[in-house]
């Protein structure tokens, strides 16, 4: 597995699919930072929308501007599901924020631990393995082709 490195954080693709993400400790992330770190997720993951883990349990300052382009053009955008793991009162406020007044069109959700995080994000990935399975094309006489 391959980590890409940004100003602001490590990222990798692991053996499910899931894309993780985590802040490198006392970074500063403004707006440049943020676009910087999105244009190399976009093309670790070729554009595709994902699985995210977002792993902010170490210290950072994150700029409004930053914050305000997270929430409009990346959350909604380019995820399937966003677990976020930290402990932080200013981050569980901000996601309960998003959640019930933003309303992104993706679920978001905060957790204590990676463990928890996994296994919510993983129940996507079987209903999206699922949704997958479930379509094939058919011949003519209405069987399913394999």
């Amino acid at each position: 597995m391959a980590i890409t490195r940004t100003k602001t954080s490590e990222m990798f693709v692991d053996e499910h699919g899931i894309f993780h993400k985590t802040v490198i400790e006392n970074c500063h992330v403004d707006l440049e930072a943020l676009k910087e770190s999105d244009k190399v997720t976009e093309e670790v993951t070729e554009g595709k929308k994902v699985l995210m883990l977002y792993d902010a349990r170490n210290h950072f300052t994150l700029t409004e501007d930053a914050m305000e382009y997270a929430q409009k053009d990346i959350f909604n955008k380019k995820r399937i599901a966003t677990a976020i793991v930290s402990d932080k009162t200013g981050i569980k406020i901000t996601i309960d924020y998003m959640n019930k007044v933003m309303k992104p069109s993706i679920p978001i959700k905060i957790f204590s631990t990676k463990e928890e995080a996994l296994a919510w994000l993983l129940t996507f990935k079987k209903v999206t393995d699922k949704e997958s399975a479930h379509f094939r094309p058919s011949n003519l006489n209405g069987f399913s082709s394999k």
